[in-house]
């Protein structure tokens, strides 16, 4: 018997599909949540419980590699697997001062408009402008709805805790960023948002910045969208334990 190896430390699901490594099948939760009448959610799990993993699903479904979800279970369901631009970011960055993130926000989202190949040239001083600027480019240019993906959403205010000044200017930076999905101008271009991070705290600390986002973290629905339960560790694994018996 061959088991398949684990993909350790992997957060790619592209490279875990290509390289044939051990997955276990989420997307029947995936496909609840991108069929649901909501299109904007928040979901919060601990550190190193698989959502940035579960950002990476939901990328390659919005950017119709239908390929690599052959055998899984959207694979037979009625989900067409429409495409759609994808702009995703990982606020994991380096956030010691406010202008310090500031900048890195900005390149960050200056890599997204590279890496899509616009046409038209984005100039912008702070992250909330570029970040509104993109959002309409992506979907001008595609003429379509696009996905907004975003990783750690917390981090530049959880990793400053110690000090209150730069987590609360943070913050607000923050605030200003995630408005723009909420602006009149921006929404009709985003057909789906997933914000993830560890804690709601810096979400309630950003007073309405991203309220319109539905917070599923205790979601019956969702449970077992990140991490392993406990039928799917005894199905997923039941090779591996028994090649572990003596």
């Amino acid at each position: 018997m061959t088991l398949k190896e684990l993909p350790l430390g992997n957060q790619s699901f592209a490279r875990i599909i290509d390289d044939n490594l051990l997955y276990a099948d989420k997307t029947r939760y995936v496909y609840n949540l991108v069929t649901s009448k909501e299109r904007n959610y928040f979901l919060s799990r601990p550190r190193r419980f698989g959502k940035t993993l579960l950002l990476s699903v939901l990328e390659e479904l919005f950017t119709g590699h239908r390929e690599r979800f052959q055998g899984l279970w959207i694979d037979g369901s009625d989900y067409d697997f429409p495409r759609f631009p994808v702009l995703r970011l990982s606020l994991s960055l380096e956030s010691g001062s406010p202008e310090i993130f500031q900048q890195n926000l900005i390149n960050r989202l200056k890599d997204n408009a590279q890496a899509a190949k616009l046409r038209q040239v984005i100039e912008a001083r702070t992250p909330a402008a570029y970040f509104e600027k993109l959002i309409k480019a992506l979907s001008e240019e595609a003429n379509s709805e696009i996905a907004v993906l975003i990783d750690e959403y917390d981090a530049p205010v959880t990793r400053n805790l110690d000090n209150s000044k730069i987590a609360k200017a943070n913050a607000k930076i923050l605030h200003d960023f995630f408005a723009n999905l909420k602006d009149d101008k921006v929404s009709p271009c985003v057909g789906f948002t997933l914000v993830t991070g560890i804690t709601r705290y810096a979400l309630t600390s950003m007073d309405s910045g991203p309220n319109h986002l539905k917070d599923i973290s205790l979601n019956p629905k969702f449970a077992g969208l990140c991490g392993f339960t406990l039928e799917e560790f005894d199905s997923i694994f039941a090779d591996w334990l028994a090649a572990s018996l003596p």
